[in-house]
């Protein structure tokens, strides 16, 4: 038999291919690695870590989402008030005009 063929689909649960399938996670779950003491790390001083680095976090970006739009919104409306006053200014310069002509 060759090593890449398909294991035969009829064998037990003690066949080698069964067997060399559970190998690698065997190893990995033995074998100490820099990642699972990293992780354990960092799961143990997430938050410290967020707060010494000032991370930003997902309910950080909610505020700034909601104030943006706040804010968004703000500037929408000073716009508009804007063109309205620029509009009545330049109707009463046109009827200042209109008046000293009549003069």
């Amino acid at each position: 038999m060759y090593i890449n063929q398909a294991p035969n689909q009829h064998a037990t649960g003690d066949s080698f291919w069964d067997q060399f399938s559970h190998i690698p996670g065997a190893i990995e779950s033995r074998v100490p690695t820099f990642d699972k003491s990293l992780d354990n790390y960092f799961d143990q001083h997430f938050a410290a870590i967020i707060e010494e680095w000032d991370l930003v976090t997902e309910s950080d970006l909610d505020r700034f989402e909601s104030r943006l739009s706040r804010v968004t919104d703000e500037i929408s409306s000073l716009y508009a008030g804007k063109m309205a006053t620029e509009t009545r200014v330049k109707k009463l310069d046109d009827l200042i005009t209109s008046m000293e002509k009549s003069l």
